[in-house]
């Protein structure tokens, strides 16, 4: 194993550390490209955070409203079955279409029925629905009624998307500190393994470095492409404190910035 500062002969051939890791800390470091990416999907999961409280508070206030109407304006009729159809897939459900009147006229509904209503029925065949009076051709059948938005969907999705862009925060600062502030060495590839994606191809490379202390640690990092072969020596930095937070080097996320 290999570390900076050690006092090694080193082949003509033998990889140094890149110079721009050299020297004091901490480094000067910019985001990549990726980087960049990585902080806008983070910022828009954010604001998408913030929106959803706006957006979802909006729609559960009309839900309470729709279901303040329902319970003052819905009343029991009986419709009359005039289709009953399937939907596709691998559990294909039943769909009812029915029709009733109000007033003279004649209007059309469907509902997908629950896979778990196996009530026995047929075309031409009464069936109980209900309706509003003040908006006749708003209608459901019995046990089908519209649910209104439950409350706990606003902090739930919201909690999410925060959540998601802190994910990505922790990544981008993560790789930012390690750059910055940790120390480079040399490590020593010594296994990979094919790791299973559903359309691409990963393989995880494990290695394994000595620290200035003289401790050996052993790591592991994720390589879109052909890995480097068991034995090559690979460019990494490792965190003072904690030796067994370290990353390959380059980054995907962090770069050192130029003078």
């Amino acid at each position: 194993m290999i570390s900076v500062g050690a006092s090694v002969s080193r082949p003509a051939d033998h990889p140094l550390v890149p110079p721009e890791l050299s020297g004091g800390v901490p480094r000067r470091v910019a985001l990549s490209a990726g980087g960049v990416a990585v902080a806008v999907v983070a910022i828009a999961f954010a604001v998408g955070a913030v929106a959803s409280i706006v957006a979802l508070s909006v729609a559960y206030e009309r839900s309470g409203l729709a279901r303040q109407l329902r319970e003052r304006d819905a009343v029991a009729a009986q419709a009359l079955i005039a289709q009953i159809g399937r939907t596709r897939g691998e559990h294909p459900r039943r769909v009812v279409t029915y029709q009733y009147e109000v007033d003279g006229s004649t209007y059309v509904a469907r509902t997908t029925l629950r896979q778990s209503d196996r009530r026995d029925l047929a075309v031409g065949a009464p069936i109980a629905i209900a309706y509003l009076t003040s908006s006749p051709e708003t209608s459901w059948l019995g046990g089908y009624e519209p649910r209104g938005m439950p409350l706990w969907a606003i902090p739930l999705l919201a909690l999410t998307l925060l959540g998601t862009a802190g994910v990505l925060v922790w990544i981008l600062r993560h790789q930012w500190m390690l750059l910055s502030e940790g120390r480079a060495a040399l490590a020593r590839v010594v296994a990979t393994t094919r790791v299973r994606s559903d359309k691409h191809k990963r393989y995880r490379v494990r290695y394994q470095f000595q620290t200035l202390s003289g401790a050996t640690c052993t790591a592991s990092y994720d390589a879109a492409r052909t890995p480097p072969p068991v034995g090559a020596i690979v460019p990494i930095v490792y965190h003072r404190d904690r030796p067994q937070w370290s990353a390959a080097y380059p980054m995907a996320l962090v770069r050192p910035r130029r003078s």
